[in-house]
């Protein structure tokens, strides 16, 4: 759930014309999505990502989204108001 969440996040930028309009121009935008300019997402690129990683990006690319629309999120513990899904809020 949380993978779809996030990869939810991204799809849902992608189409609101309010952030970069590619999967890659929203993951690597300034100042969003920390780790993919980190080490780790260079390891995950060498090594590949996890099946259910592919499986909830295949799922936000076909129009899943279980986070109603949501372009943001952090952690639960920070107050914010929206979809809790594990230790992460999405609105």
């Amino acid at each position: 759930e949380g993978k779809l969440g996030v990869a939810s996040v991204v799809m849902n930028r992608v189409r609101s014309g309010r952030y970069p309009g590619s999967i890659s121009g929203v993951v690597y935008q300034s100042g969003q999505f920390p780790p993919a300019h980190s080490d780790r997402m260079q390891s995950i690129i060498a090594n590949g990502p996890s099946g259910s990683c592919m499986e909830a990006a295949q799922a936000a690319i076909g129009g899943a989204d279980n986070v109603g629309g949501a372009t943001q999120f952090r952690p639960a513990s920070s107050g914010a108001d929206g979809t809790v899904i594990g230790n992460h809020v999405f609105w």
